[in-house]
């Protein structure tokens, strides 16, 4: 718990019904509810993960604001100019109450984040003046990074890395899958699910009955080339390549097999599949 005792985290939230607009949950799911246990499970990481007094937390929002306090993390008013913005009036509020200490942006967003990972990739940016963590696509930003001079250049929103990237920040590939997995759509949410969710996230989801995966039967099999379809249990038929077959690190399916899978868009085509119970049981918690 002192390994970074320079450090001061910001972290940014949107709350209330304007968070998570992209987020499409079953029914027995409230959106809202789930934005804030998104939230709550990476607060949650991020006060375990840093010495006391060392979140900030940038939101609008009197929810986020009432369960970032209960956790023993700072709340900062978000000026409601954007994110960069709210960046801005985070960084500002934790080197007045800390001059000269280092800064990093975290996206609240994070729900498999854990306090471990915070550490280790606070431990990489510790090298570098300036630095960026991109999310799972590359193309996003999840961690932002300024030691004490070197001063943050937020840019956040759709290509931030790039500009992030451009603007001086070394971009560190980091093997930290859970926690350069934020979530804003449906996909996302249940890559996260894979690797396992926090506690908030995985309550509200299971009180929804939500699964991490999609279920299907296998319908056709090529055994030439891996290809085939499947059957998702509302009858659509969605197929997939060789190449996400082979991925999946299966020799062989059978018609009627369950499987779990992920898809592309909403018709399919199958993005990645896996036997049902191999690696389910972490879905979520």
């Amino acid at each position: 718990m002192t390994a970074f005792p320079s450090w001061q985290l910001v972290v940014p939230v949107k709350g209330g019904p304007a968070a998570k607009s992209r987020l499409h949950p079953p029914g027995g799911v409230d959106r809202v509810e789930l934005a804030l246990a998104l939230a709550t499970d990476c607060l949650t990481a991020c006060v375990a993960g840093m010495p006391r007094g060392c979140v900030h937390v940038v939101t609008s929002d009197a929810t986020v604001a009432g369960v970032a306090s209960a956790l023993g993390a700072h709340v900062v008013a978000d000026p409601g100019a954007g994110l960069d913005a709210a960046v801005l009036a985070g960084r500002d509020a934790a080197l007045a109450d800390h001059p000269g200490a280092a800064v990093a942006v975290l996206l609240g967003d994070l729900p498999s984040l854990r306090a471990e990972d915070l550490r280790a990739a606070l431990r990489t940016a510790s090298a570098h003046e300036r630095a960026v963590v991109p999310d799972a696509d590359g193309t996003g930003t999840v961690l932002l990074t300024a030691v004490p001079g070197a001063g943050l250049a937020p840019a956040f929103g759709q290509g931030s890395a790039a500009r992030h990237e451009a603007a001086g920040h070394t971009r560190l590939e980091l093997d930290l899958p859970r926690l350069r997995r934020d979530v804003d759509d449906d996909a996302a949410l249940r890559a996260a699910l894979a690797l396992g969710v926090g506690a908030a996230t995985g309550a509200v989801l299971s009180g929804g009955g939500y699964a991490a995966a999609m279920q299907a039967s296998v319908h056709t099999f090529d055994e030439q080339d891996g290809s085939g379809s499947a059957l998702l249990d509302d009858g659509r038929e969605v197929t997939f390549t060789g190449e996400v077959f082979a991925a999946s690190a299966l020799r062989h399916l059978r018609p009627g097999q369950r499987v779990s899978i992920d898809l592309a868009g909403a018709g399919g085509p199958v993005s990645r599949l896996w036997i049902v119970g191999i690696g389910d049981d972490q879905t979520i918690g």
